[in-house]
């Protein structure tokens, strides 16, 4: 028991405390504001649909890598039971699926409606994403079903036979060679989403790049020219490149803290990775509700309003 109160876990646990604390509450938020404005008009725009059903998988999220961090740390062998371990291994896999996709739709729904291309189907796609949107998330989960029920059939079959037939010697052996099957499935699984996701960034990142070279050619030449709008695409680069650095260093932050790969075995790194997958869920949700005008003006007033009282209670 003493392992369990080092200074380095009790400093882990503190930080996925706080990663947690701030995840419910970003993500809590962007979820419960939506459903308000839902509830007043019984209408929400494309772009909060994404949004609210991102937030709400990476709500999800957060709980379940928090929880499976907490129990690793405070009972090791609490995942030695195959069927727990595998019941885990199940919903982690659907709800990162869930989230990844999501993720990948908002880049996609991003590119579409800033980038601007002359490709046909761009401009189809262009004039069409809010109808097509309904059915972009549907198709997301669609495919984070069958990916799940892939990964349940296959791995439940692999491993099944290691737990039925071995004892308890040998059962933190089974434990790693069933996170490493899921480590693979995992990998194959998101190399669509992640394909799809890298492409619109950099189709949509190139683009921004371009109209934003284009606005300072014109300052150059006609100083008193003044683009109201080159700020906001300012803006919007800056957030496209922290959603994709963010993307990345989550995918391969879950990837390694779940493979068992020797480089990254030792304790310590697989704290590291773990949580550098944890803040994901919080800080982009972050960023989200900062550069969106309602969310940031409600969030404003909530600060506002909570200050206020704390203000009158302690005076």
């Amino acid at each position: 028991m003493k392992s369990h109160l080092a200074p380095s876990v009790i400093y882990y646990l503190i930080v996925l405390a706080i990663e947690l604390s701030a995840g419910v509450v970003a993500n809590g938020f962007i979820v419960g504001l939506n459903c308000i404005d839902w509830a007043k008009s019984r209408t929400l725009t494309s772009y909060d649909i994404i949004i609210t059903s991102l937030a709400f998988s990476r709500f999800c999220l957060q709980f379940l890598v928090t929880i499976d961090n907490f129990f690793s740390m405070l009972f090791p062998n609490f995942f030695d039971i195959f069927e727990r371990l595998h019941s885990y291994l199940v919903t982690w896999m659907f709800i990162n699926q869930v989230s990844l996709c999501f993720a990948t739709c908002l880049s996609v729904f991003y590119c579409l409606k800033i980038a601007t291309l002359n490709q046909s189907l761009f401009r189809w796609l262009k004039l069409r994403i809010s109808k097509l949107t309904p059915w972009l998330l549907l198709g997301s989960l669609l495919y984070c079903l069958v990916t799940t029920v892939c990964f349940t059939f296959f791995s439940y079959s692999y491993s099944v036979s290691f737990y039925n037939f071995t004892d308890n010697s040998t059962m933190s052996y089974n434990r790693k060679k069933a996170m490493e099957f899921t480590f693979l499935v995992h990998s194959i699984g998101s190399i669509l989403p992640l394909i799809i996701f890298i492409a619109s960034s950099v189709l949509l990142f190139l683009s921004l790049w371009k109209h934003i070279r284009k606005m300072n050619f014109n300052l150059d030449f006609i100083p008193s020219f003044r683009n109201p709008s080159m700020e906001s695409h300012v803006r919007a680069l800056k957030s496209v490149l922290s959603f994709f650095i963010l993307y990345n260093i989550y995918y391969a932050a879950s990837t390694f803290s779940i493979g068992y790969i020797p480089c990254f075995s030792e304790k310590w790194k697989a704290m590291f990775w773990t949580v550098l997958a944890a803040a994901y869920p919080s800080v982009h949700s972050i960023i989200l509700i900062l550069g969106n005008a309602k969310l940031k003006l409600s969030s404003s007033k909530i600060l506002y309003c909570t200050n206020s009282c704390f203000r009158q209670v302690t005076s």
